[in-house]
């Protein structure tokens, strides 16, 4: 999964990011979080944002996020570090990317992963029912 060092270092990720992997719904929502002035809720929001919508995103974006969310949880922002949040939210994007598990120890089950943030659901549009002919 990445890392990151610096806050500059989350930053360049979002702004390097190719958002091709994300369904097409969810790119403005993306673009709007990821143009926050505040660096802090740039990167705790978008981390929020790709893990309430992991179903539907691709690993790029799975690794993305958790980079953030474990650098955000580093620094303790926006309550990441009540009840373990963001730890558990990083261990939940690691056993999803199939990452193995340290030595000794096994993923929790994706039972116990913490609830997503209900503001930062997206659901896909819904497809047409087909019109019937009369």
């Amino acid at each position: 999964m990445r890392t990151f060092e610096t806050i500059t270092d989350a930053r360049k990720a979002i702004r390097r990011f190719d958002d091709d992997g994300l369904p097409e719904h969810m790119r403005e929502r993306f673009d709007t979080i990821a143009s926050s002035p505040s660096p802090v809720d740039q990167i705790v929001k978008l981390g929020e944002f790709l893990y309430a919508n992991r179903d539907q995103i691709d690993d790029d974006a799975t690794e993305l996020a958790g980079g953030l969310i474990q650098y955000a949880t580093l620094n303790a922002w926006h309550g990441l570090a009540d009840d373990a949040r963001g730890d558990r939210i990083v261990q939940a994007l690691r056993r999803d990317l199939g990452e193995p598990a340290p030595n000794g120890v096994e993923w929790p089950d994706a039972a116990s992963d913490p609830q997503p943030q209900p503001q930062q659901v997206m659901v896909p549009p819904a497809l047409e029912a087909p019109q019937g002919t009369a």
